[in-house]
């Protein structure tokens, strides 16, 4: 990415990246015009600040980078010297996870704004090395214009396994997206999983293909409190349950409970999922209307909790029970202290019996709640995001790749070594409430010392259809691929710094004692139990400097000049609003921004494994 300074002052340019969930940059450099080149460093936030304006002061180019609190995305700041200009290069990297037999990825083809010309490739490589086929959703006459497959299907738009190379000098003149869209599939695991370590980190890849589905249970609790009005999330939240309920068997049951000023507003079921009670409960679906403005979450969680563990109590040890919580809003009715709403809900699920899957409307629902109560429960909870696809589409995507055919319930992988000397520590999530076909377990983790004997075990155990079943394997390291390696400890360091944060964000209403039951830290012995928040944060923060990853809140990524070649301008002035240099540190709201006049040529290279 290149961006000019037309005026006699250093200019500090800022542009706004939208990055995809579980993407990371692993590098930035800025190249100055005479070729030398200075390479991030990843620093907490305050001191990667400071050295941002002290370079910046002096008329180098230099650029910054932090997560913004959305968490998806960036703010890169760059510093460009007086009526010169600064080039930028980034590397990105995302944890990609396999749904519905399917690894989708979001690549960035070009920043929150206008630029003039955009130098794009993309290719898909499998584990080693070879080129796979993959599907991206771009359509850009006169740039980019996909063949038509699927027998003629004009909707799918498809791409060889030869990679993609767009060359867009007059980008301005052109609708691009900022971000493309594609997806591939990545071939069948081995039926005991792939297990990798290089002997310090592991990775481990796990989806059995011979397990025949569950009979499942659901509650559903459907928000309709006023706010569902908005933004077509009624609408939506009918049209994709109306397609789930389509989805269930004769084996299943289900209920569907309602929830406003009252936990149950109305009340379908329970039944079985029969051709007549599906029609039935539709029926009822598209006649639920909205009913108040308040939202008695607390009551609603409690009732479908007790209905669901009823459900639990009269049916087969080989059936799951699920409660899925559709949302819109703060618990404004009833019991509203977040705290004791998190505490009753994990009492009465203390068995761990019902799993608990929660949506949230982005901007509305209280994500926070949501999220420690999955943590609690060994749940998941998602927003759904605006922007992106419709409502309904991200609700029937979670259901489907989530809940559409489960295969395992309560999945616990445990790691040791072979030798008594073998640490195996600071793992991420390794108990799952549910696997469904299509979707794959990923566990990360680290290896300390070990004995001669370096192999590395895991044994996997879940209840499936036919009863509780376990998979074993094993490992010796494989320290040889430098690459391999680095990506291992890289994308550790990203998945577990996310888990920490989950749990510190948490940690603001549901305190240390509960805290300290959802994660064993590396450091945990050397921990002041009642600072135990902090400790999480420190573990988060040490990792995130050692990997050198940005992480929101935590650390920043600015580059430095270790072969000190840059030419330092004792004179430069800072110029903020492009007219008066008046050397005041930028203002945090990006829409106090008003920058010197600025080119931006940005270039994306991805190749995504």
């Amino acid at each position: 990415m290149e961006v000019a300074n037309a005026l006699d002052c250093s200019s500090i340019h800022v542009i706004s990246l939208q990055l995809p969930l579980d993407t990371r940059i692993t590098s930035v450099k800025t190249i100055a015009d005479d070729g030398c080149t200075s390479r991030g460093d990843v620093q907490e936030l305050k001191e990667a600040r400071e050295n941002f304006m002290e370079a910046a002061s002096n008329g180098l180019p230099v650029a910054y980078v932090e997560v913004a609190q959305d968490s998806s995305t960036h703010s890169l700041q760059v510093a460009i010297p007086p009526l010169g200009t600064s080039n930028v290069e980034l590397v990105l990297e995302q944890l990609l996870k396999q749904r519905l037999d399917e690894v989708t990825f979001d690549i960035p083809l070009a920043p929150n704004e206008k630029v003039d010309s955009v130098v794009f490739d993309l290719m898909v490589e499998d584990t080693s090395g070879q080129p796979v086929d993959f599907h991206v959703d771009l359509d850009v006459p006169g740039v980019y214009e996909p063949s038509v497959g699927d027998g003629g299907n004009s909707t799918v738009k498809t791409t060889s396994a030869g990679p993609i190379h767009l060359d867009i000098p007059d980008a301005r003149q052109h609708n691009l997206p900022q971000v493309i869209r594609g997806k591939y599939n990545p071939g069948k695991l081995p039926e005991n999983g792939l297990l990798y370590t290089d002997g310090r980190c592991f990775e481990h890849f796990f989806h059995p293909e011979s397990l025949a589905p569950m009979p499942r249970n659901f509650v559903f609790l459907i928000d309709k409190s006023s706010s569902m009005q908005y933004d077509s999330k009624m609408r939506s939240a009918k049209q994709a349950l109306t397609l789930f309920i389509d989805s269930l068997t004769p084996e299943d049951t289900f209920t569907i409970q309602s929830f406003g000023n009252k936990g149950t507003e109305q009340l379908w079921g329970s039944g079985p999922g029969t051709t007549e009670e599906k029609e039935d409960a539709k029926k009822f679906v598209n006649s639920m209307s909205l009913s108040s403005w308040d939202t008695n979450l607390h009551e609603a969680f409690l009732e479908g909790l007790l209905r669901a563990k009823h459900d639990a109590s009269v049916s087969d040890d080989n059936v799951a029970t699920i409660l899925v919580v559709l949302s819109d809003g703060y618990a404004t009715r009833g019991e509203t202290n977040r705290t004791k709403i998190a505490e009753h809900i994990y009492e009465l699920n203390d068995e761990g019996t019902v799993k608990i899957y929660s949506l949230g409307f982005e901007g509305s629902a209280d994500m926070q709640l949501l999220d420690a109560i999955a943590l609690m429960n060994g749940g998941v909870s998602v927003p759904l995001l605006r922007g992106r696809d419709g409502f309904a589409e991200q609700i029937t995507n979670f259901l489907d790749s989530e809940l559409g055919s489960v295969l395992m319930s309560d999945v616990n992988v445990q790691y040791s070594g072979a030798s008594e000397e073998t640490k195996v520590y600071g793992a991420t999530q390794n108990v799952f409430p549910l696997l469904a076909d299509g979707y794959e377990v990923v566990v990360r983790g680290l290896v300390g010392e070990s004995g001669d004997d370096k192999t590395l075990r895991t044994i996997t155990s879940a209840s499936t259809l036919e009863g509780i079943k376990n998979w074993e394997l094993s490992v010796t390291p494989d320290d040889m691929d430098t690459v391999k390696s680095s990506l291992c400890f890289q994308s550790y360091a990203h998945d577990r710094i996310t888990q920490l944060l989950r749990l510190y964000d948490a940690s603001d209403f549901l305190g240390n004692e509960l805290i300290k039951r959802l994660v064993t830290l590396s450091s945990q012995k050397d921990c002041d139990e009642k600072e135990f928040a902090k400790c999480i944060r420190a573990e988060a923060l040490a990792l995130a400097t050692e990997a050198n990853v940005v992480a929101k809140g935590l650390t920043a990524m600015v580059t430095v000049d270790d072969d000190g070649c840059m030419k330092v301008d004792d004179d430069a002035e800072v110029c903020i609003d492009g007219t008066t240099p008046d050397g005041r540190e930028p203002a945090r709201d990006e829409n106090d921004y008003d920058y010197a006049y600025g080119d931006s040529y940005p270039t994306a290279e991805s190749d995504i494994a």
